[in-house]
């Protein structure tokens, strides 16, 4: 085994299968891409990034069941058992291999906010010829706003042969679109703001036609479906612009992690990418410290009691430092200090009175150079996380100050920094880290709405501002992200008839309220449709620079970046 050509996140997975078997992979399965089959005569298999010459030929490794799902690329998805791990590492032409990580998913009067219908009626724009991707939870091909216009659908959840971007999944057209529902209704919202078609709640690229990929958010299968939807464009002659209300923070934050790559490789002229800024803008899932030369600092994180069964964390610094890690039990235990392991295993099990950490210290990765530790922590037995405030200790060994930045992976945010540890900046994730995807905050053109049951709601968000959840950047390299900002919270658009919703949400039967930065990204994935209606070549930077150049800060001048706003509120009279 090559342990050096795993990333700390699948050696970790990779070492606690091998002691434990699949019950290990519980926990795992949660945040890496591990498929673990109830039948003991399947193998358990992950969904990983392969990292490798653009033009190496890997289809013999099929020989070792690992299924790969591009015949070129630097970077490339795979299945694979977890137990040919071993073999793949051992092969010269393989360079890196790391884990799928899944993701999450993230109009009346938004439309005037953003002088959308005046841009509208003075060019005449719809969207039509223009392919809108959504990448999310499906779609619901019934609904009257989407009418005759959803070409594809391939529903990731479902078996099948797959499409040529992947062997999994069922790709439906027609009559056959029915087959594929959209439960969580997120999807459906989603491309109602895009591309809706209704009198009262319309979209904003009404005409323009739809290719759906109903994922399972793992990060490697959101990067297939970039590439099927650029293909499906492709072979209609069309431009597209792909939407991803989703992302994570288990990357790099600076647009080197495998989808940012992968995004940035498929765009091009008339081909675009928006993704969603976040909505961690209130949780303080990012710490930074600042460690000076010879010096140790410590850094406190809470973890609610008796409900977590894994905490991780995802620790990034620059390749010119070298730092020794320790962690701190709130009973006061601690692990010893762990340098880089850049020989063998990075990975190494501490066994505490109260917790089993799990500390993974490789050396630099190669995607950006920086080095990245991983931490993981679980409980004795079956039982959760001890409760309380922990720490994690930082030696610094170098000669020059490291700044360290370390984020929480947790489904619900309940694992937090707290004290001086907090850093409420950086907190904008892969996907939306690509350098050529446009990334979108929230702003808040609407707090009330009447529903279904003809009450009066209120939120709690101050209006004609940005929106307090929208995730904040720059990136960890300190690039400028977000890039704008569009209406994002309490939006009008389309219901899933598959989904439940609570009805104080629901507007009326086929229409529904939501917040979001997802809710922002479509509304600028469809204004840069009907942009590709009028110029099919543009490529993300003349977008981008369109943006830019008719965004604004209120009160600021035009120009001016700020880590929440990005550029700005989207004024589109003069695009």
């Amino acid at each position: 085994m090559r342990h050096e050509k795993l990333s700390p996140g699948l050696l970790l997975a990779f070492q606690d299968y091998q002691h434990e078997g699949d019950q290990a992979l519980v926990t795992h399965k949660r945040s890496l891409g591990i498929i673990a089959h109830k039948s003991p005569v399947k193998p358990t298999k992950s969904v990983v990034f392969i990292y490798c010459d653009p033009d190496a030929d890997l289809s013999y490794l099929s020989q070792y069941n690992i299924e790969v799902n591009q015949n070129s690329g630097s970077v490339r998805t795979a299945f694979l058992p977890l137990d040919s791990l071993d073999v793949l590492s051992e092969e010269d032409v393989i360079q890196r291999i790391k884990p799928s990580r899944k993701l999450h998913l993230r109009m009346d009067t938004a439309l005037e906010k953003v002088k959308l219908p005046e841009f509208k009626n003075k060019t005449g724009l719809t969207g039509k010829g223009v392919i809108i991707g959504i990448i999310d939870s499906g779609i619901d091909p019934k609904h009257p706003a989407f009418a005759g216009r959803i070409l594809h659908i391939w529903d990731q959840t479902l078996p099948g042969p797959g499409v040529a971007e992947g062997g999994y999944g069922a790709e439906f057209t027609g009559a056959q679109l029915t087959v594929s529902q959209d439960t969580s209704g997120h999807g459906t919202h989603v491309a109602g703001i895009a591309a809706g078609a209704d009198a009262s709640y319309g979209g904003v690229a009404p005409e323009a036609e739809l290719v759906v990929v109903r994922s399972d958010l793992q990060d490697a299968h959101i990067a297939d479906g970039v590439r099927y939807i650029f293909r499906i464009a492709r072979e209609l002659g069309r431009p597209a612009v792909v939407n991803l209300s989703l992302g994570g923070h288990a990357d790099a934050h600076d647009g080197s992690d495998s989808l940012s790559k992968v995004i940035d490789a498929e765009t091009g002229p008339g081909r675009i990418v928006c993704c969603a800024a976040g909505n961690e803008g209130n949780d303080n899932i990012h710490g930074q410290a600042t460690i000076p030369s010879g010096r140790t600092r410590g850094m406190r994180f809470n973890v609610p009691l008796n409900q977590v069964g894994i905490v991780w964390l995802n620790a990034w610094y620059a390749k010119d430092s070298e730092l020794e890690v320790s962690v701190r039990s709130p009973n006061g235990f601690v692990t010893p200090f762990q340098k880089i392991i850049t020989d063998g295993n990075a990975a190494q099990d501490y066994q505490l009175p109260d917790a089993r950490v799990q500390l993974a210290t490789p050396g630099p990765d190669q995607a950006n150079s920086d080095h990245n530790f991983f931490v993981q922590i679980r409980g004795i037995g079956p039982s959760q996380v001890m409760g309380g405030v922990w720490q994690l200790r930082v030696r610094n060994t170098s000669s020059t100050d490291a700044r360290l930045d370390v984020w929480t992976l947790d489904d619900t945010s309940s694992v937090f920094f707290t004290g001086k540890s907090v850093k409420d900046a950086v907190k904008i994730g892969s996907p939306g880290t690509a350098s050529s995807a446009i990334t979108v905050a929230a702003y808040t053109t609407k707090t009330r709405y009447t529903d279904i049951d003809n009450q009066v709601r209120e939120m709690g968000l101050e209006l004609h501002t940005i929106s307090e959840f929208s995730s904040e950047g720059p990136l960890r390299n300190d690039g400028h992200k977000p890039d704008v900002a569009a209406p994002g919270a309490m939006i009008i658009s389309t219901l899933s008839a598959d989904a439940n919703f609570d009805r104080s949400s629901m507007i009326n039967s086929k229409f529904v309220v939501q917040a979001g930065t997802s809710m922002a990204t479509p509304f600028v994935s469809g204004l840069v449709a009907l942009l590709l209606q009028r110029d099919p070549k543009l490529d993300p930077a003349a977008v981008k620079d369109l943006l830019r150049k008719n965004s604004a800060i209120p009160g600021k001048p035009a120009g001016t970046f700020d880590d929440k706003w990005g550029y700005g509120v989207i004024n589109a009279l003069n695009l």
